[in-house]
């Protein structure tokens, strides 16, 4: 029996008394992992990695474009192109979250070791006259600590390596090869654009007005993410130390010029005199349109030889597809100048999104099934997990129990060393506690609060991390109203709860609270009795709280 049976699920080398451990990384809805950039100044340094397109084949031609071998054990910063090792990306809040897993571990680990050595007391006093050890009741092990990580907005997949990844607005290159990924970021802008007018166009009789409004923000959409392209590209070749700030240079084509003279590099060169003329127009219309209501002014009349004073800009939907494709243009020759080539994807169709983001799905609508869950356990081990969480009535872990005969005539089709070995992994993964028996080849198995917060969103589609942020907040209101002892019962009657989902959540706050300070209730409706508060435990919920914030139902 391993001394420290918690720890070792981390163990990757070492020895008993001085362990390597490996402590995952938190996981976004999407899978993708948090990262943060060594450079300071590589604003706003916060980004996402996640998988890889499955079978993905990187290219020659792509490859030259690379800072990196893709799947190195490096990292590319996609702001500012700084290359480090990976440890030197991981992300502040995963840190401290590494600390408190361990923490939790080794916590368990010796409350376990202290357990035994009093349950070994108690064996060896069993047939004394003169001492007699009476047990208490079972201790419940506490629930693993839990972190919330968010998606970002803009999510892409890198079009030379197949790597997944999340960057706030605009980035420069793909964190896993380093290839300038600029003209995949407008590629992404012109899709969302083109579904705005294809929006526009679907508009019948009597929606002239909202039809015009939807193209007038996709006209806008465009100038703003080409000026924002172009002043981001302009600054990092700068080295974000310009002789003087670009202000509203990249409005303007010559303006845009001069910027970019002092790089040695002019992105409108292969733009034809047409082409330039019809760039500046959509610039000029776009104020109009902006700061104008759409009315047209005389500055507005003197690049357009059509257009009239006080009447309102003609918008069509074919141009606004024009300007987008001219501005990627511009952008493929800035994305090309980064990488020293042109991209060979131009002119491609961009790779398929891995995972979408909470931003372009509603996770609310789209509840987890049993196999998105992200837990190491088989299909039988995760079918027995549920099964234990649908069988239970009241939410509590100290009822919710499970013989090793129930469980061979719920799952009829799997064999009983299979079922064994499924409650192992339950157990190793600190979803059951199991009690074995001589004779009895399946243990019996006690639920603990890890599997309820785990399951129960595909069991009862509630979340119960979430439901504890909310009654934190209640108790922390109970307690600004100066009760002392926290009654769950009236904490129940607040929330308008059933039973079934008021115990688990209930369960994770107190098992956040000093154990001296709960008055535990075995075989009551409630997991406990009631509780106290002191400073130190509100510092504990209120870090609590503040992790669970953005976890969503």
């Amino acid at each position: 029996m391993k001394k420290f049976k918690n720890l070792e699920r981390y163990r990757v080398g070492g020895t008993d008394s001085n362990m390597s451990l490996a402590i995952p990384l938190p996981r976004t809805p999407a899978g993708r992992t948090y990262r943060y950039s060594p450079n300071e100044n590589a604003h706003p340094r916060h980004f996402l990695i996640g998988d890889v397109v499955a079978d993905y084949e990187v290219k020659a031609e792509t490859r030259a474009r690379m800072k990196l071998e893709p799947r190195s054990s490096q990292t590319v910063c996609p702001y500012s192109g700084v290359v480090a090792a990976d440890d030197e990306f991981t992300h502040p809040d995963d840190r401290q979250a590494g600390i408190d897993t361990v923490r939790h571990a080794a916590e368990e680990d010796m409350l376990a070791l202290v357990d035994g050595m009093f349950k070994d007391l108690g064996r060896k006093f069993s047939s004394s006259k003169f001492v007699s050890l009476k047990p208490g009741p079972k201790r419940r092990p506490k629930p693993k600590p839990h972190f919330v990580r968010s998606d970002l907005l803009r999510e892409l997949v890198c079009d030379h390596c197949g790597r997944d990844y999340g960057v706030f607005a605009i980035a420069l290159f793909c964190p896993d090869c380093g290839a300038p990924n600029v003209r995949l970021h407008f590629e992404r802008e012109r899709k969302l654009v083109g579904a705005q007018v294809d929006l526009a166009e679907a508009q019948g009789d009597g929606l002239e007005e909202l039809a015009y409004r939807l193209l007038g923000n996709a006209h806008e959409d465009v100038l703003t993410a080409f000026e924002a392209t172009l002043k981001t590209v302009y600054l990092h070749g700068m080295g974000n130390v310009p002789s003087k700030p670009p202000r509203n240079d990249f409005q303007n084509i010559e303006k845009a010029k001069k910027r970019f003279a002092d790089l040695g590099v002019d992105p409108f060169q292969h733009l034809t005199s047409e082409e330039l003329a019809t760039l500046e127009l959509n610039i000029q219309k776009r104020h109009v349109i902006g700061h104008n209501l759409g009315v047209i002014d005389p500055k507005f009349a003197d690049h357009a030889q059509e257009a009239k004073m006080g009447e309102t800009v003609h918008l069509v939907a074919s141009d606004i597809r024009e300007f987008a494709t001219l501005c990627q243009k511009v952008v493929d020759d800035l994305d090309a100048w980064l990488a020293g080539a042109p991209s060979p994807t131009v002119g491609q169709d961009l790779p398929p999104l891995l995972a979408a983001s909470p931003a372009h799905t509603n996770p609310s609508k789209e509840p987890p099934t049993l196999e998105s869950l992200d837990v190491r356990l088989s299909e039988l081990a995760r079918q027995v997990a549920l099964w234990l969480a649908k069988k239970s009535t009241n939410g509590n872990p100290q009822d919710t129990t499970a013989e090793g005969e129930e469980i061979v005539a719920t799952f009829p089709d799997a064999t009983e060393r299979a079922l064994e070995k499924a409650v192992a992994e339950l157990e190793a993964e600190g979803f059951v506690t199991a009690s074995g028996a001589i004779g009895r080849r399946i243990p019996f198995a006690f639920a603990t609060t890890d599997l309820f917060a785990t399951f129960d969103p595909v069991a009862c589609g509630t979340d119960p991390y979430a439901d504890a942020g909310e009654l934190i907040a209640l108790i922390f209101a109970a307690v600004e109203a100066g009760e002392e002892a926290i009654d769950p019962a009236k904490l129940h009657e607040g929330l308008g709860w059933e039973l079934r989902r008021f115990n688990p959540a209930l369960a994770i706050v107190v098992a956040h609270i000093d154990s001296r300070r709960v008055s535990d209730e075995y075989g009551g409706e409630y997991v406990a009795r009631h509780f106290f508060l002191l400073p130190e435990d509100e510092v504990v919920l209120e870090r609590l709280a503040e992790r669970l914030k953005g976890r969503s139902r």
